[in-house]
């Protein structure tokens, strides 16, 4: 296919979305009921371009909407949410305990002096080997800004 028309069918799928978006002076649309432009011959539309001689304007773009900000997820107060154990003391016949929990999404997460990396959701979480006994867990988050909490969890490994 040539590039002259390759060049024709763009500026028909232009006018084509132009015309869809009501992008009329007037704000209506040339066509049937439905709104949609009717071609009078099965020939490839133009649209005029600005610079030519001896031709109106086109018709102007539709304004861009302006977007929203998207919110920062670093935003807010550090928190530190555990998710599983549900408790800080728990009692367990299994040699891991797998520890999740919900953070900040740029905070630093270390479950006994292990780093482990929040997701883009804030969820974090860790398989921590268990001695028999007692065991103590220490989870911390903290952030750039010299923030830090901590949960302190205990788990009893009861073979």
């Amino acid at each position: 296919m040539s590039k002259r028309a390759l060049f024709l069918i763009f500026l028909g799928l232009l006018a084509l979305t132009l015309a869809a978006c009501g992008g009329g002076d007037d704000g209506s649309t040339e066509g049937g009921e439905d709104g949609a432009a009717s071609p009078s011959s099965s020939a490839p539309q133009a649209t005029l371009i600005p610079g030519s001689t001896g031709a109106p304007n086109p018709t102007p773009a539709p304004p861009t909407p302006t977007p929203l900000p998207t919110p920062v997820a670093t935003e807010g107060e550090l928190f530190l949410q555990l998710i599983s154990p549900e408790e800080t003391e728990v009692f367990t016949d299994s040699s891991t305990l797998s520890v999740v929990g919900r953070t900040r999404v740029d905070a630093v997460v270390t479950i006994n002096d292990t780093i482990v990396e929040p997701n883009i959701d804030g969820e974090f979480s860790l398989d921590v080997p268990l001695e028999e006994g007692p065991n103590i867990i220490e989870v911390v988050a903290s952030v750039a800004s010299g923030d830090q909490l901590d949960i302190v969890l205990v788990a009893l490994y009861l073979p």
